[in-house]
């Protein structure tokens, strides 16, 4: 019997260390550049000369975030959809979820698309969202979940955040859907960035059609299913807690349910195209950098903003060929306030590789750590959505930027954007460093440095996961 132990034991390790190392070495052989998706962005038009049917709102406040999500949900007249990535049954988060409640209980048809990690890790065995999963006007359905037959597929994430309702409105940012990023709260935050669109041609807008179809793409997926569900029967003690909490809102927001000035809180801009990376749970083509790649080749003048920058060598390569058209400028968070250890200990081991594409880095010292993930173009051209300047948004996870003609816009962006510099240390492309006029410098503890010391060892055979 022992030994029979100690035999099922050995295949099982020997099964998981498959498992893993298939899952670290697949995504090693990265896609190439499309040429077919290249000429696509030739023969497309990302501005016009007068604006369109679609206005937006951009959303920087965290409140500001959570309120409007609010006002979309209980609003909806006849269908809501929502995909998200990280999404957890925290204060912002149950409020969520009292709204779609509240909203299938009026009839609206409520889908709910989450990633399937993150769907297993927060919400599988939370009873409100349980309950929520049983509603008859409820459907959910999870991209890529874990199960025995996508053991191989781990590393093929959701990453897109955005909010449908009806055919008249969507809102599409690189927010998740928890405390980090929406509500009041003061402490442990990262700061985003969210467009509200609102189409006044009652469902013709062309990027409200485009993200529809992409949804519509996703959701018939065969790696898309249904989640299992306790079949608990009386859902009744968690419906009424949803209830309550939809109160709270209310309290808390007393307009979310009658807020009818759409029109008169957005603005006109010329053009909104959506770019994306796919929707297959494999390898990515990587779309996303290609577009920003052919649009900053426009441009003499280009801003990125990223949380943190990991790059492959065509990654590189794009970097540099753009920095040599343009003065590029890059934000990222600086080692020592950043939120994502794993990109700050990546920033360490390859900041000369960065500084030698020609780009001016700016490594930013905010209050809070900034997750903001937006590319300027000149004076119209603003991208904004949920793509890293890394190896798992260019080749591995789905991603969804909007692409923006608004020369108000692009200013309002600059000049945030214009506030983080002065909060930065500047360090050129000729190595050359410069404190901005609002940069409070701040010491890595001798426990910190010691960390990303042994990380930046641990990281390197498993950097393009990230």
């Amino acid at each position: 019997m022992a030994k029979r132990i100690r035999k099922i034991l050995k295949l099982v390790l020997l099964f998981l260390f498959c498992i893993v190392l298939f899952n670290v070495l697949e995504p090693l052989f990265h896609r190439r550049p499309d040429p077919d998706y290249a000429r696509q962005l030739a023969s497309t038009s990302f501005k016009s000369e007068v604006p369109g049917s679609e206005k937006i709102r951009c959303i920087d406040d965290n409140e500001e975030a959570l309120l409007w999500r609010l006002r979309m949900i209980a609003g909806a007249r006849d269908s809501v959809t929502l995909a998200t990535f990280d999404m957890r049954p925290d204060d912002s988060g149950t409020a969520i979820l009292a709204a779609l409640h509240h909203a299938a209980e009026k009839g609206v048809r409520v889908k709910i698309l989450i990633d399937g990690i993150y769907q297993t890790l927060f919400l599988g065995g939370n009873d409100l969202f349980q309950a929520l999963a049983q509603h008859e006007n409820v459907e959910v359905r999870v991209y890529n979940p874990i199960t025995p037959g996508n053991m191989l597929r781990l590393n093929y994430r959701m990453h897109d955040k955005y909010i449908l309702v009806d055919d008249r409105m969507y809102l599409l940012g690189g927010r998740n859907t928890n405390d980090i990023f929406l509500g009041r709260k003061e402490s442990g935050i990262n700061i985003d960035r969210d467009i509200l669109v609102y189409d006044t041609s009652l469902g013709e807008g062309e990027s409200l059609q485009a993200l529809q179809d992409y949804f519509l793409e996703i959701w018939e997926k065969s790696t898309v299913r249904k989640p299992g569900l306790r079949e608990d029967g009386d859902c009744t003690e968690q419906y009424r807690q949803l209830r309550a909490c939809f109160d709270a809102s209310k309290e808390s927001y007393p307009d979310i349910e009658g807020f009818d000035r759409w029109e008169e809180e957005t603005r006109e801009v010329n053009k909104i195209t959506l770019v994306h990376n796919g929707t297959q749970a494999g390898q990515k083509t990587p779309q996303v950098l290609q577009a920003i790649e052919y649009l900053a080749m426009e441009g003499d003048d280009v801003v990125i903003q990223t949380p943190y920058v990991i790059c492959s060598q065509y990654m590189y390569e794009a970097l540099e060929l753009i920095a040599a058209r343009a003065e590029l400028k890059i934000i990222l968070n600086a080692v020592e306030k950043g939120s994502n250890p794993w990109g700050c200990t990546d920033y360490l081991n390859n900041k000369k590789n960065i500084l030698k594409t020609g780009a001016d880095v700016y490594e930013l010292m905010n209050e809070h750590a900034v997750h903001t993930k937006t590319i300027l173009v000149d004076e119209n051209i603003s991208m904004v959505g949920s793509y890293n300047l890394d190896m798992r948004s260019t080749y591995l996870d789905t991603e969804l930027m909007l692409v923006i003609d608004s020369p108000w816009l692009n200013e309002h962006i600059r000049e945030i954007e214009s506030d983080y510099q002065e909060k930065s240390r500047e360090v050129l492309s000729n190595g050359q460093e410069r404190d901005g006029r609002l940069y409070q410098g701040k010491e890595l503890s001798g426990g910190k440095k010691r960390f990303y010391g042994v990380l930046r060892v641990l990281i390197r055979p498993f950097r393009h996961l990230l």
